[in-house]
C-alpha cells in the first residue's frame, strides 16, 4: 500500500476522536461550520453515575483568547479544528497522552460546572490537575515554552460545593505565538512527567500504530471496499486495552457506551486478522462469568451486567474464524483450554439452567435475551422457548467438540459435544418446526407462537446443517419483498404486520438491525442458495453505505432510524460481510 492508503479523511460526527486502547477521546457532535461541539470524554464505566455520564469538558479553539467557529477534518492520527484564523490539530502520543498544537495565535478553551467533589488544582512545573468524579485525572501541561491554567491562574474552591465550580482552562502561546498542550489521564492522582513527546513523534507513533493494524485487514471488492477504510478506521479506535477489572481487550458499541457479549464475538469475527485482538474479545467475557458458566450481559472496566443475557454465540464466532486461521498454531495453548472450558459452559449453562420444563430446548426469559429486545415473538409471552437460542447452540456445541479435538482431548470426550450438538438440533427440528416456520414454544404447555419476527428465521445461521426443504422455504420467506427483503436488508418485522413500527429505537420492529443480518447472511452463504444470500447480503452492504452506517435501518425508505450513528456494531456486520462477498 502507498501512504495515501493509510491516510484519507473520515467522518467522525456523532463518533470520537480517539486512539485503540485509549479510555478517553474527543466527543463530536455536528458538521456544519460553527455548529459543532467537541468534548474530551470519557469510554470508563464509571461514567455511568456521573451526572454529566462520559462528557467531561467541553473544548473550544480561540484566536487571540476568543473562542471563533470552527470546521472539523479528521484522520486516522490528527483532528484538525479549521477556523477563518488558523488551526489547532489534536493527536495521540500513547493511549493515555493526547496531544495539542496550534497556528500562531491560535489557543484552546476548555469550560465545565465542575459538580460535587470536582476540582482543578495547580502542580508543579506549571501543570495542572483536573479531577473528574468517578471517571480519572487529567494532567495539563503547556509545552515547547507555551503554558497552560485554569482561572487564570487562580486555584478557586468552594467550600459549600467541596468543588472548583465553573471552570476555564486556557492555553497561553509561546514566543513563537505557538501552543503545545499534553493531556494525560490518570486511574489515580495524576503525575507531572519530566519530560514528554514532541507533538511530531506522538502522531507518527499513533500512524504507526493504525497502519499496522489496517495492514493487516483484507481489502474488499467493489463497491464496498471505498468505504473499508473509514469503517474499519472506527473499529480501531473503538478499542480499550486492558484496564481496571477489564483483563482484555474490549470495543465501544457507541462512543462512551461499552459492547454487550455478543457485539465482542461479532467484532472478534470482523476483526480476525488481527488475531491477538479478536482472541481478547472472544476471552474477555469468558474471564468474567459465574461459577455456573453464566456469561454476563456487559462488560466494562468497572462493572458486569449480570441480570440479563445476550445470546451465546461464541460457537458461530470460533467457527468464522476457524475458516481462516488454525487456532491450534495462532491461539497460546492455555487460552485455546479457556475457550474450551468456557464456552462449553457457557452452553451448558442453558442446558442445565434455562429448561425448567426438562425439553431439552432452553428458553428464553426476556425479549432482550433474544438481541432484539421488542421482537414480537415476545408479545405475549415473557418466557420463550424460541429457535434462535436452539440454533446458536448447536453450533456452539458442535465448535467445542471441534475445540476438544485441537486440544487432543479423549476421543469420547469430543463426541460428547457433537452429540449434544446434534442431539439438539433434532429436537429442534421435530419441535420447532411445523412444516412451515420454526416457531416458539411457552414452556410447560408447548403453545406454539409465530409472529411477524425475523427471529423465527435466525435458524438460518445454521446453513447446510439444516434439511434442504426447511432452507428453501425460509429462503422462500426472507425473499419476499412484501414481508421481509428490502433494497437495504432484510426487515426486523414483517413489512405487512400490525405491529411493524420502524421508529425510534425499536429494535425488534422493522428496522434492519446488525445481529440478524449477520447471522442469516453467513449461514446461508454456506447453502445451495447462496446467491439469495448474496442479494440479501448486498442489499444491506449498499443500503449502509447509502444510509451513513446506521445502527438501525427503515427498511421502506432507508434512513437511520434512532438517531445512532458513529457505531461499532453496522461497521462490525460490514466487514463481516463485505470480506465474505469479497472472497466469493
Amino acid at each position: 500500500m502507498s501512504s495515501n492508503d493509510y491516510n484519507r479523511p473520515v467522518n467522525i460526527n456523532g463518533s470520537m476522536f480517539k486512539r485503540a486502547g485509549a479510555w478517553f477521546g474527543l466527543f463530536q457532535r455536528g458538521s456544519v461550520f460553527g455548529d459543532i461541539t467537541i468534548n474530551l470524554g470519557t469510554c470508563h464505566g464509571m461514567s455511568a453515575k456521573a451526572p454529566d455520564k462520559s462528557r467531561l469538558i467541553d473544548i473550544y479553539p480561540t484566536f487571540e483568547g476568543r473562542k471563533v467557529p470552527y470546521s472539523v477534518t479528521v484522520y486516522p492520527a490528527e483532528l484538525t479544528m479549521v477556523t477563518n484564523h488558523g488551526n489547532v490539530r489534536f493527536t495521540f502520543a500513547d493511549k493515555t497522552k493526547l496531544m495539542a498544537e496550534g497556528d500562531p495565535g491560535m489557543g484552546l478553551l476548555f469550560e465545565k460546572i465542575m459538580v460535587k467533589h470536582e476540582t482543578v488544582r495547580p502542580k508543579k512545573d506549571g501543570a495542572w490537575e483536573a479531577l473528574f468524579r468517578l471517571t480519572s485525572s487529567f494532567i495539563f501541561k503547556g509545552l515547547e515554552g507555551s503554558s497552560f491554567d485554569f482561572n487564570g491562574g487562580k486555584n478557586y474552591w468552594n467550600w459549600e460545593t467541596l468543588s472548583s465550580d465553573r471552570i476555564c482552562g486556557r492555553t497561553h502561546p509561546g514566543p513563537d505565538g505557538r501552543f503545545t498542550l499534553v493531556m494525560e489521564e490518570f486511574p489515580y492522582a495524576g503525575i507531572v512527567r519530566d519530560s514528554y513527546p514532541k507533538y511530531a513523534e506522538a502522531k507518527a507513533s499513533m500512524q504507526a500504530q493504525w497502519e499496522s493494524f489496517y495492514s493487516k485487514m483484507p481489502k474488499f471488492k467493489e463497491p464496498f471496499e471505498e468505504k473499508r477504510f473509514e469503517v474499519e478506521y472506527t473499529l480501531w479506535s473503538y478499542l480499550c486495552e486492558p484496564y481496571g477489572a477489564a483483563k482484555y481487550t474490549l470495543i465501544q458499541m457507541f462512543a462512551g457506551i461499552m459492547a454487550s457479549q455478543w457485539q465482542l464475538c461479532q467484532n472478534a469475527v470482523a476483526l480476525q486478522e488481527n488475531f491477538d485482538v479478536a482472541l481478547d474479545l472472544l476471552l474477555a467475557p469468558l474471564d468474567r462469568a459465574s461459577e455456573e458458566g453464566q456469561l454476563a450481559d456487559s462488560y466494562d472496566d468497572y462493572a458486569v451486567e449480570t441480570q440479563m443475557i445476550k445470546p451465546p454465540i461464541h460457537g458461530w464466532a470460533i467457527k468464522q474464524i476457524m475458516k481462516h486461521h488454525d487456532l491450534l498454531k495462532e491461539c497460546p495453548k492455555d487460552k485455546l483450554e479457556m475457550l474450551y472450558k468456557g464456552v462449553g459452559a457457557w452452553g451448558d449453562w442453558f442446558m442445565n439452567y434455562k429448561d425448567d420444563d426438562g425439553d431439552g430446548l432452553p428458553t428464553l426469559e426476556h425479549g432482550d435475551e433474544c438481541g432484539l429486545d421488542d421482537s414480537t415473538l415476545f408479545l405475549e409471552h415473557m418466557q420463550v422457548t424460541s429457535p434462535d437460542l436452539a440454533a446458536y447452540l448447536v453450533i456452539l456445541f458442535e465448535a467445542v467438540g471441534d475445540l476438544a479435538k485441537l486440544l487432543n482431548k479423549p476421543e469420547a470426550e469430543a463426541q460428547a459435544w457433537y452429540d449434544k450438538s446434534t442431539g439438539l438440533l433434532k429436537r429442534m427440528i421435530d419441535k420447532l418446526w411445523d412444516g412451515e416456520h420454526f416457531v416458539g414454544l411457552v414452556p410447560g404447555t408447548d403453545e406454539k407462537l409465530y409472529s411477524g419476527s425475523i427471529v423465527h428465521y435466525i435458524p438460518a445461521i445454521l446453513g447446510n446443517r439444516l434439511p434442504k426443504n426447511i432452507i428453501d422455504k425460509m429462503v422462500d420467506d426472507l425473499t419476499d419483498t412484501e414481508k421481509f427483503l428490502s433494497p437495504y436488508g432484510l426487515a426486523s418485522e414483517d413489512m405487512t404486520s400490525d405491529y411493524y413500527y420502524p421508529n425510534g429505537m425499536s429494535i425488534g420492529r422493522g428496522v434492519v438491525v446488525p445481529p440478524a443480518m449477520i447471522y442469516i447472511c453467513t449461514g446461508l452463504w454456506e447453502t445451495h442458495r447462496r446467491e439469495d444470500a448474496r442479494l440479501i447480503t448486498e442489499n444491506y452492504l449498499n443500503g449502509l453505505i447509502k444510509t451513513g452506517f446506521p445502527f438501525l435501518i427503515n427498511p421502506k425508505v432507508g434512513f437511520g432510524s434512532g438517531g445512532y450513528y458513529g457505531g461499532s456494531w453496522p461497521r462490525c456486520a460490514y466487514v463481516i460481510l463485505g470480506r465474505m462477498v469479497s472472497e466469493g
